[in-house]
């Protein structure tokens, strides 16, 4: 499960370049989601971490590969009534 920050990322990241055709830079990223670059940096970490996005650390975002623009869901068990 992503935190709130890196969901917010990835999401205007996904919708960037859905419009755009490329990935937003810091600068946009930091105007969209009202964080700071520190702030944004660590849900880009979040993400590559979790393979959401391949992206190296200390290059700038829109070098990053979105490979899933949606959070995962959590597989919760089902219950049978009998």
């Amino acid at each position: 499960m992503l935190s709130d920050n890196a969901r917010k990322i990835l999401r205007i990241m996904y919708f960037h370049r859905q419009h755009f055709g490329v990935l937003p830079p810091m600068r946009q990223l930091i105007r969209k989601s009202s964080r700071r670059s520190v702030q944004i940096r660590a849900a880009l970490q979040e993400l590559a971490d979790e393979h959401y996005i391949a992206w190296r650390p200390g290059n700038p975002p829109e070098t990053a590969v979105i490979l899933e623009g949606w959070e995962r869901e959590e597989h919760q068990p089902t219950w049978k009534r009998r």
